[in-house]
Formats: structure tokens, C-alpha cells, sequence
């Protein structure tokens, strides 16, 4: 029996290898990121999509590193989160 578990590894082993583990990059750093949110949350705002906007104000102030940057995102985002709960 031990024998044949060493056979089936062995060939498993030899066919298919050792796991590869891959990484994705992004070609974005952080504040490039955080402007891209930034950008389309306020479009999407703009739109009337308050919503996506939301969720995007949301992705913007969870990499932002600068403290006048991150109040003036949680005003906006304040502002709409009030604007939805009007809404709703």
C-alpha cells in the first residue's frame, strides 16, 4: 500500500508540478487610486447615481493618507449620505 501512495504522488509530482503561486500587480499607487475614486464617485454624483458615488467616496476615503484630503471626502460623502437618506 505504501508503495502505491509513493507511485500516485510520484506521478501527480511529476505531471502537474509544484503549485505556482502568482500575484497580481496594479500598475496604480495609492493616491493615484484614491484620485481615480474620487474623480468617479463625483461624476457619478453628478449623474444622480448616489449610490455608486457612495460606494466610491467609500474606496477613495479608505486610501486616502492626507488629513485636508480625507475631511474634504468625509464632507462629501456626509453630504450624500444625508442626500440619500432624504431620498429614501
Amino acid at each position: 500500500m505504501r508503495t502505491v501512495c509513493m507511485i500516485v504522488f510520484f506521478v501527480f509530482y511529476t505531471f502537474l508540478g509544484t503549485p505556482q503561486t502568482t500575484f497580481a500587480s496594479s500598475s496604480y499607487s495609492t493616491k493615484s487610486l484614491e484620485q481615480r475614486y474620487l474623480r468617479q464617485a463625483r461624476a457619478y454624483r453628478a449623474q444622480g447615481r448616489y449610490e455608486l458615488a457612495r460606494q466610491n467616496y467609500v474606496l477613495a476615503l479608505s486610501l486616502c493618507s492626507k488629513t485636508d484630503r480625507l475631511e474634504t471626502i468625509r464632507q462629501e460623502l456626509d453630504g450624500l449620505e444625508l442626500l440619500l437618506r432624504t431620498l429614501r
